[in-house]
C-alpha cells in the first residue's frame, strides 16, 4: 500500500512513523524542508520535532509530488489554516480513488468541518476522520494508541485497519465522521477550564467535579452541531478529553495551568494555541442559543474570560 503523509511536523512525523513499521506499507513523509528531508532519509531523525529519538528505519522523506499521484492512502497533517489551500492545489494530481484521512483538528465558520469544506472543494467523497489521545511523543516510542476512526463504508475501515497492523495504533469505529471531527475541537476548550482548575485548587474532588462537568457540558455542545452522543464515549471524546485536560504534556491544559496562577496576559493572545481556543469558543458561543448557553456554565465562564480585561478565571461552583 502506497502511503503519503502530507505535513513533516511532530503529529505527522509521528503517524508515519508507525505506518513505516508494517512491511507492507511503503511511506513516505512529505515535507518542503530539503534540510529535514535529508535529515530523516540519512539519520533517521526529525530532531526538530523530536531531539532524542529514531525514526523507523523504512519511513522516506520527499518533496516529490510523484509520490502524491501514486498514493493510494493520504494522511493529512497540517495545520487546519493551511488544509484548504493546499488540498486544492494538489487536488489534480490525487489518483481518483485515493483514500484521504485527516489527522487535523478544527472547524471552520458555523462549525464546518474540515472534511465537509474538503469534499466541498475538492469534489471527492473517500475521505475519513483518526483522532483520540495521543501525544505523538509516545507515538515515537511506540505506546499502544487508541483512537477512532471516523468512516462512511466499510472498505474504508478496512484499509485502515489493514495498514495498522505490526504498529502500535489501535482504532475504535463510527460513522459519526462530524461528531469525531467536533469534539477534537471541544476537548482542547475544556482542557483550558480543567488546567485553571488544577492550578487554582488543585484537589482531586474539585478536579473530578469539573471533568464531569465538562463531558455534561460538551454532549450540549455536540448536539448543537449534530454529533452523535454515542461518540463521546469513543477514544476521540472521553479519552481525549482526559488525556488533553490531565496530562502536563497538553498544551491547552498548560494554557489554563498559567490562567489558573494568574500569569496570563493579553501578550498571549498572539500565541496559536491561545488563538484557536479563542476562535472555538467564539465560533460556538456565536452558534449557541441563550437557552443553550444557560446550559453551559463553565463555557460562559472561559467566554467572559477571553472577553474580558480582566486575566482571572472565576468559577462559582454553585452555579454549575
Amino acid at each position: 500500500m502506497n502511503i503519503l503523509v502530507l505535513g513533516a511536523g511532530t503529529f505527522g512525523t509521528a503517524i508515519a512513523h508507525q505506518l513505516a513499521r508494517n512491511n507492507s506499507n511503503s511511506v513516505h513523509l512529505f515535507s518542503r524542508n530539503l534540510s529535514k528531508i535529508n535529515e530523516i532519509n540519512t539519520f533517521h531523525t526529525n530532531k526538530f520535532c523530536f531531539p532524542n529519538k529514531k525514526l523507523a528505519l523504512a519511513l522516506r522523506a520527499t518533496n516529490n509530488t510523484d509520490y502524491i499521484k501514486t498514493a493510494d492512502v493520504l494522511f493529512i497533517a497540517l495545520p487546519s489554516n493551511i488544509i484548504i489551500d493546499n488540498m486544492i492545489a494538489i487536488n489534480k494530481l490525487l489518483k481518483q480513488d485515493v483514500l484521504i484521512v485527516n489527522l487535523s483538528k478544527g472547524l471552520f465558520s458555523e462549525g464546518v468541518t474540515i472534511i465537509d469544506k474538503m469534499k466541498e472543494v475538492l469534489d471527492k467523497k473517500n475521505i475519513v476522520t483518526l483522532k483520540g489521545p495521543s501525544f505523538a511523543v509516545e507515538l515515537l516510542e511506540n505506546s499502544d494508541t487508541l483512537l477512532t476512526l471516523g468512516y462512511s463504508n466499510k472498505e474504508q475501515c478496512s484499509i485502515i485497519k489493514k495498514i495498522i497492523q505490526h504498529t502500535s495504533l489501535h482504532i475504535d469505529i463510527t460513522t459519526d465522521i462530524k461528531g469525531v471531527e467536533i469534539l477534537s475541537v471541544l476537548k482542547n476548550i475544556y482542557a483550558i477550564i480543567l488546567g485553571a482548575v488544577d492550578a487554582k485548587y488543585d484537589s482531586a474532588n474539585t478536579r473530578f467535579m469539573i471533568l464531569t462537568k465538562a463531558f455534561s457540558e460538551i454532549k450540549v455542545l455536540l448536539n448543537l452541531l449534530e454529533g452523535k452522543q454515542d461518540t463521546l464515549f469513543l477514544a476521540c471524546g472521553f479519552g481525549d478529553l482526559c488525556l488533553t485536560s490531565l496530562n502536563d504534556l497538553s498544551r491547552n491544559r498548560t494554557l489554563g495551568l498559567l490562567i489558573g496562577k494568574e500569569f496570563y496576559t493579553s501578550d498571549y493572545k498572539s500565541n496559536s494555541v491561545v488563538l484557536e481556543g479563542l476562535n472555538a469558543v467564539k465560533m460556538f458561543h456565536d452558534i449557541a442559543s441563550k437557552q443553550q448557553l444557560d446550559e453551559l456554565p463553565l463555557f460562559n465562564k472561559l467566554y467572559q474570560f477571553f472577553n474580558s480585561s480582566n486575566h482571572i478565571l472565576e468559577i462559582n461552583f454553585e452555579d454549575l
